[in-house]
């Protein structure tokens, strides 16, 4: 199983550096990981032919980005061919983290409830400035629903059944 920490965004300078996003909390930490599977499919490697490993030579901030220097890219024009990938590793090369914790990508699909019903299926995540937010969408209601994610409001995660417990109503900010 593979996560997708990025994704090449263009080139930097003429000697095959690539510029990337970084989708890590810390952007300078997608470094860290020497191995990088590269993948125009969303839903990356494993789901279609056209994956490539590479090994990281550099990688490091550039002014108000990030930029790397790959195996076997020599120049500019191998570069600018793997702008639009997107750069994945393996989820077992992820650091452990402490019980409690979680990735996001371990959360996205989980069935989220309260005591009463179910509200709905998390989609997606968002970074606020307060705390994450999880972006749920409500089959029922046909809708999103966004929840905030801290101790408070999420009770319990389980990830082999697929389901977290929190204590939202959805209906909070209807009334």
């Amino acid at each position: 199983m593979y996560v997708e920490l990025g994704k090449i965004v263009g080139v930097w300078g003429v000697k095959g550096w690539v510029k990337l996003h970084s989708y890590t909390r810390n952007r300078p930490d997608i470094a860290v990981y020497k191995t990088w599977y590269l993948s125009r499919h969303k839903k990356g490697p494993g789901s279609d032919a056209t994956v490539q490993a590479v090994d990281v030579i550099q990688c490091r901030e550039q002014a108000k980005g990030i930029v790397a220097q790959l195996d076997s890219i020599v120049d500019r024009d191998q570069a600018l061919a793997m702008s639009g990938l997107g750069i994945w590793v393996k989820q077992s090369d992820l650091p452990k983290l402490p019980d409690g914790q979680f990735y996001w990508q371990q959360l996205i699909g989980l069935t989220v409830s309260n005591e009463e019903a179910e509200i709905g299926v998390i989609k997606s995540i968002l970074e606020t400035g307060a705390n994450d937010v999880l972006v749920c969408f409500s089959s029922s209601r046909n809708t999103e629903i966004l929840i905030p994610y801290n101790d408070e409001v999420v009770v319990g995660v389980d990830l082999e059944a697929g389901s977290m417990k929190v204590t939202w109503d959805p209906d909070f900010l209807a009334e």
